[in-house]
């Protein structure tokens, strides 16, 4: 997978729901541009600010739970300028460290990052590393690729029984050296993401990440549980589980 310029730093938006307006060809011609579907996924992204509060659940190749975390997520797409923000916390919500992103007017993000109880300003970290001893990235856990430009739809295939289109994204050149690109399935009848995984500057899998199971909060379908699976050691496992999904209010700021 080759490297291209320019990206914008995503928002855990499947855990929303990714509702496509439009339902691409499942038949063909192939490849053929992803940037339409793409589009069409963050042009549904939901217009109110929402918080989301979930638990980190890594798992060992016992198979059982060996550490936990918590993660809060504040997104809000629409706000001027439109931010999103990632706190990761210890079992007991003592804070670890802290994401924050702002779009500008060109939607190029602005980044800041804080860590230690307090949280205190820090430099950004390796966006791809994986957070703690769990099997998942900033990258991941923010869905980045969604904004990355250049993809192609590669053709079809059978995911957890639906039919995906496969989509092919090369990572952008100032994303982290050690990642080359990531494969995306999205079906697109309902326009989900069921599944990704991210690959290394060799074309080598590093990272899979499949959605497990969906539930309904307050009158919303969201995504319960997503595994993250880090290569070559897919024995241990972490699981995203959602708890709670909040409408929140926004507070614009007067006009001068």
């Amino acid at each position: 997978m080759m490297r291209h310029a320019g990206w914008g730093i995503g928002v855990c938006l499947v855990l929303a729901g990714l509702w496509v307006q439009g339902e691409e060809s499942l038949s063909g011609p192939f490849p053929r541009a992803a940037q339409p579907l793409l589009n069409d996924v963050i042009s549904r992204l939901p217009d109110i600010p929402l918080r989301i509060e979930g638990d980190l659940i890594v798992r060992k190749s016992t198979g059982q739970p060996e550490e936990q975390y918590k993660v809060d997520m504040e997104l809000d797409w629409w706000a001027t300028p439109p931010t999103a923000q990632y706190t990761l916390r210890d079992r007991f919500a003592a804070p670890l460290s802290h994401l924050s992103i702002t779009w500008g007017d060109e939607g190029e993000p602005s980044r800041r990052y804080f860590q230690g109880d307090p949280l205190t300003a820090a430099p950004l970290p390796d966006l791809q590393a994986p957070l703690l001893d769990t099997d998942l990235s900033w990258i991941d856990l923010s869905l980045s690729f969604l904004w990355w430009r250049s993809g192609a739809i590669l053709g079809a295939e059978l995911v957890r029984g639906r039919e995906c289109l496969i989509v092919d994204l090369p990572a952008p050149s100032d994303a982290p050296l050690t990642l080359g690109g990531v494969r995306l399935w999205i079906d697109p009848k309902i326009g989900m993401l069921l599944q990704a995984e991210s690959f290394n500057e060799r074309g080598e899998r590093i990272r899979r990440m499949e959605i497990k199971s969906f539930k309904k909060i307050k009158d919303r379908w969201v995504i319960k549980d997503i595994e993250f699976r880090r290569y070559p050691n897919p024995g241990q496992s972490t699981l995203l589980r959602v708890r709670n999904v909040e409408d929140r209010e926004r507070f614009e700021l007067p006009e001068k």
